[in-house]
């Protein structure tokens, strides 16, 4: 598909591996010159080398998402190699901090809060104006079905991803006269490095559970994100697209019952 992305500059957190990596290499491949961020450098660097090696334009940009100071440094870089930002896709998450409420503590709500919620939010803040100027960019950024759920032991992660739809939704509607749109996707279980860490136990049930029978690939959701990021979907706004392989009711949640934790424990 040609979404006619050439010209174009795209920002992608989480970039170096998994969802991030596949969306900032399908963004590359579409035409864009892509921005790798990412809190492991030498992974962003990584999958920068891969684009260029193949032809494309990228940079590796090292950021901690939960400082504003580190977003703005680090957008600040990608505006100086690549230009003005066009596409920020919003894939990055702490996906590892579980805990019943109770035992939830203090400091690993706040950092996943920062890190999934407010580093959307200091990506915004530091590219809005010039897409403003240029009457042109896309915001995409991916969610969770734990978002709209919740999850048992996953109460930080849960509310980040639902803050995070709200967030979407204020900008679609802040912005969509100034030709600015913002939605939201919402991906299955896939395979990536964060899901290799799970037991086997945990993932057998996962697949059992889902509608395909099977984990995602990453470019499943690296495609849907290119298409919500080109000029072919500017009537999509405030849009949240499942990108699920199917239907997920709550109990197919992979998480949903006191005692679930227990599998999900890393191998």
């Amino acid at each position: 598909m040609d979404l006619k992305l050439s010209g174009k500059t795209a920002v992608v957190t989480g970039g170096a591996r998994g969802i991030g990596e596949a969306t900032c290499k399908v963004l590359a491949e579409e035409g864009a010159s892509v921005a790798v961020f990412d809190i492991l450098a030498e992974d962003a660097e990584k999958t920068a080398q891969e684009i260029r090696d193949a032809g494309g334009k990228a940079v590796a940009c090292p950021v901690d998402l939960s400082s504003y100071s580190s977003v703005k440094e680090a957008m600040n870089k990608a505006k100086a190699e690549l230009g003005p930002i066009d596409i920020v896709a919003c894939v990055a998450a702490i996906t590892d901090n579980m805990a019943t409420i109770e035992k939830m503590p203090i400091e690993k709500w706040a950092r996943e809060i920062k890190v999934n919620l407010s580093g959307c939010f200091y990506c915004v803040k530091e590219t809005v104006d010039s897409m403003i100027e240029r009457k042109f960019g896309r915001y995409i950024f991916v969610s969770s079905r734990a978002g709209m759920d919740g999850g048992f032991g996953q109460c930080s992660y849960s509310a980040s991803k639902m803050g995070l739809i709200g967030f979407a939704r204020s900008l679609a509607l802040e912005y969509a006269r100034m030709g600015v749109t913002s939605n939201v996707v919402f991906p299955g279980l896939v395979n990536t490095p964060a899901t290799a860490g799970l037991s086997d136990e945990a993932r057998k049930r996962i697949i059992a559970r889902g509608v395909m029978g099977r984990l995602q690939d990453p470019e499943e959701l690296g495609n849907a994100i290119a298409f919500l990021a080109s000029e072919q979907a500017k009537g999509i706004n405030g849009a949240e697209l499942m990108v699920s392989m199917g239907p997920a009711p709550y109990s197919l949640r992979p998480m949903n019952l006191p005692g679930d934790e227990k599998i999900f424990e890393k191998k």
